[in-house]
């Protein structure tokens, strides 16, 4: 079995340093500026990464300047998030804009984690070995540390993340994995979505003259109804120009959620299996050459599926004052001079180019089951079953 190794990388993406983990099925990378994991890749589709490259060429978005910056990546409070982000970024401490007053005082949107400079704090060796990166956040006083390990045969991660509270206060935070696919993996009449979500609720029509769905409207996953009459079928990802918002609420009977992103023409299924209790959210976003204003420039096709605490990405005063949505709550506690954890697994799976989604996922033995949508079929990967009740191996 070869070794995993990992190298630091000066000029990873966009001439932004970062790290790479290799082993024997591919690899994955994260970037130093803003801790974005911004590539995912099986040896099996050398040529196919999942996780969504903007059409601009990103800079560290510490390094973001407000008026020198603004015309190629926008002004405040976007600018700085936009300069920088890369396929899964992190939204922390807080999901949306920051309020008029945050961002008169230098706050960016979703929060410092993806806009701070992150550094290296150990290497982990072993038959799992991985990388423990993280950031300082000053204004929120978080130390925030995520942990990436891989398995050495199979490409599956193991992520695990920890805030530490600094200060002598809890803190009210939106926790956020902005998990976000492009092409060549996601193809319009093809890509898939799945998750096991219930209810939804579209955003308001603030958004966008063009949402397509209709605005602060409820529904049962995944059938939205639509401006023009009927309904949508938000698993799919059409053609067209359009940008649409909805948040999911993730079933409360589950103990184990998911989000199942499936490209049956190229034969690859990207999977996030995490505990609904940390995320009971998932925001559903997809933008298709809709938004003009730099750095979109109306060129832009990508689809995120976020995992997460909070549902609607607003300011956080607003989160709190608007209170629980379907009964389940919108936002977390980090407790005063304490450390909360979260743990979730990321996978690449082969599918069958008929491969018609993801109805659910089940474990038996050291085996995680994905059991096609109205279909008998099953796809099977070997993993560490115990990773996610947090009684595995310390990270």
């Amino acid at each position: 079995m070869a070794p995993v190794s990992i190298e630091l990388v000066d000029k990873l993406f966009d001439q932004r340093a970062g790290f790479c983990i290799r082993a024997e099925w591919g690899y994955v990378s994260a970037m130093l500026g803003g801790g974005h994991i911004c590539q995912f890749v099986s040896n099996a589709h050398p040529d196919v990464n999942p996780l969504w490259r903007p059409p601009w060429q990103t800079i560290d978005p510490y390094s973001y300047r407000v008026g020198e910056d603004e015309a190629k990546f926008g002004p405040p409070p976007d600018g700085a998030l936009l300069s920088g982000i890369v396929g899964h970024s992190l939204s922390f401490d807080h999901f949306g804009p920051p309020s008029n007053e945050e961002t008169a005082a230098g706050l960016s949107t979703h929060g410092e984690g993806p806009a701070a400079p992150w550094k290296i704090h150990r290497q982990l060796e072993g038959e799992r070995a991985g990388v423990e990166y993280g950031a300082a956040l000053p204004v929120s006083q978080i130390d925030f540390r995520r942990t990436l390990r891989v398995d050495p045969q199979r490409p599956v991660i193991y992520c695990e993340e920890k805030a530490h509270n600094l200060s002598a206060a809890d803190r009210p935070i939106s926790w956020n994995e902005h998990v976000t696919v492009g092409p060549p993996f996601l193809i319009c009449d093809d890509t898939l979505v799945d998750m096991p979500a219930t209810r939804a609720k579209a955003i308001d029509a603030s958004y966008g003259d063009e949402m397509v769905i209709v605005p602060d409207s409820c529904f049962e996953w995944p059938n939205a109804p639509a401006q023009s009459g009927g309904l949508l079928d938000l698993r799919e990802t059409p053609d067209g120009r359009y940008c649409r918002y909805t948040a999911q609420l993730l079933d409360p009977a589950l103990d184990i959620a998911f989000i199942a992103v499936s490209s049956p023409s190229i034969g690859l299924l990207l999977l996030y299996v995490f505990r609904r209790a940390d995320f009971p959210w998932v925001g559903n976003w997809q933008e298709r050459f809709y938004h003009e204003n730099p750095p979109w420039g109306g060129t832009t096709f990508c689809r995120g599926i976020e995992f997460s605490s909070t549902p609607f990405a607003i300011p956080k005063r607003d989160t709190i004052s608007r209170g629980p949505l379907f009964e389940e709550a919108t936002y977390r506690w980090l407790p005063a001079k304490s450390q909360v954890a979260v743990r979730f697994l990321a996978l690449l799976l082969e599918i069958p180019s008929d491969f018609r989604g993801v109805e659910r996922i089940s474990f038996g033995g050291e085996m995680i089951h994905i059991h096609e949508h109205k279909s008998q079929r099953i796809v099977t990967q070997a993993v560490d079953t115990s990773f996610l009740a947090g009684d595995s191996t310390e990270l």
